[in-house]
């Protein structure tokens, strides 16, 4: 069987975040984050002055003023040191992975934002504290493939490991990951065989040609002589007469003459 796919590599980039505490001026800006739930996200930075910086998250579904980073229904209370996620700070800087695919209580497709402060205070009380917020936007984790069917000429059967699939052209969405064995088959043309392989969140995009029946390069049709078949006779029916082929001339004197011996001796 013939593998119909490319291969491309795929390639992923994690992304550093660096928040600068400015001894008047609080974090420098951190820009935008996109990530797919479940990917993990690193941030650090360097912080002068303090030994603990103050981590929690809002977006949807959370509490309004903030949420531990590891749960998300947990909301953070102000002056409660314990409610929040705390980072120690060692020579100045400090360092926390979020772990997206592993947040109790989940998180939801969307822009989110991340706080960092020098104290342990919620949303609508950072003011006058010095802090940092970076937004991440985080997209649903993609499970399934794509997977697109076009042939020439078109409307061949297509036969998806061995279950008749539709017409081409054709899109199928939403197939779980893994690997498909595909058969195209059109009256007049040869069959043509291969097999693809789905990634979650790939798109795989099969066109082929069909041949004419016949053609050099194409599978040959072949048919087989029907055997004939014995003839029976029901119990009881009378039984036909044996066919039996004319004797030659030959045959018919040869027969005279034995017979011709066979009276002379008797006599």
């Amino acid at each position: 069987m013939t593998s119909w796919q490319d291969s491309c590599p795929i390639l992923r980039a994690f992304v550093c975040i660096s928040l600068v505490l400015l001894p008047l001026f609080g974090f420098a800006a951190a820009g935008t984050i996109t990530a797919t739930i479940g990917e993990s996200i690193p941030l650090n930075g360097t912080v002068q002055l303090v030994d603990t910086v103050y981590l929690f998250v809002t977006g949807p579904g959370i509490p309004v003023n903030g949420a531990r980073m590891e749960n998300s229904n947990a909301p953070v209370v102000t002056g409660d040191p314990g409610t929040f996620t705390q980072v120690m700070v060692e020579n100045e800087r400090w360092s926390y992975t979020w772990n997206t695919g592993r947040v109790s209580g989940g998180l939801a497709p969307g822009s989110h934002t991340v706080y960092i402060s020098t104290e342990p205070v919620a949303k609508n009380a950072l003011s006058g504290v010095k802090y940092a917020e970076v937004e991440i936007i985080l997209k649903k984790a993609v499970t399934t493939g794509k997977l697109e069917i076009e042939t020439d000429p078109g409307d061949a059967e297509i036969y998806l490991n061995e279950k008749y699939s539709g017409n081409s052209p054709r899109v199928f969405e939403n197939l779980a990951p893994g690997e498909y064995a595909i058969r195209l088959e059109k009256a007049g043309y040869a069959t043509e065989t291969g097999s693809v392989t789905l990634t979650a969140g790939g798109v795989v995009k099969v066109t082929r040609t069909l041949s004419p029946a016949g053609t050099p390069g194409s599978p040959a049709s072949t048919s087989k002589a029907a055997s004939p078949s014995p003839t029976t006779v029901p119990a009881g029916s009378p039984v036909p007469p044996a066919t039996t082929a004319p004797l030659s001339a030959g045959c018919i004197t040869a027969i005279f003459i034995l017979a011709g011996i066979l009276c002379g001796r008797r006599a």
